[in-house]
């Protein structure tokens, strides 16, 4: 079964915006799941409405991306960024 955190970085970036942007929300509508599906090739496994519902886990990774995000350590497409006191960070260990 596709997961959000297995596909993350083939999303639309429109899509992850969207999720990012709307932290409360449960269940990705079914105008964005099929934008998803169109960019996968793959079904997300809808309910009978086209609407996506989150598990806990991917509830979770969303929480962490929104959380990197806010920090400046990832970009909307998902690639890694080093910010300049990541490395001061690692020294103080």
């Amino acid at each position: 079964m596709t997961n959000i955190s297995s596909i993350w970085t083939r999303i639309d970036p429109g899509v992850q915006q969207w999720v990012l942007e709307n932290p409360g929300c449960v269940v990705l509508p079914r105008t964005l799941v099929n934008r998803v599906e169109a960019t996968i090739g793959e079904s997300l496994h809808a309910d009978a409405h086209g609407e996506y519902w989150f598990s806990g886990e991917e509830l979770v990774f969303l929480k962490a991306r929104r959380r990197a995000q806010e920090l400046g350590r990832f970009t909307t497409d998902g690639r890694e960024r080093l910010r300049w006191d990541d490395h001061a960070e690692m020294l103080d260990r």
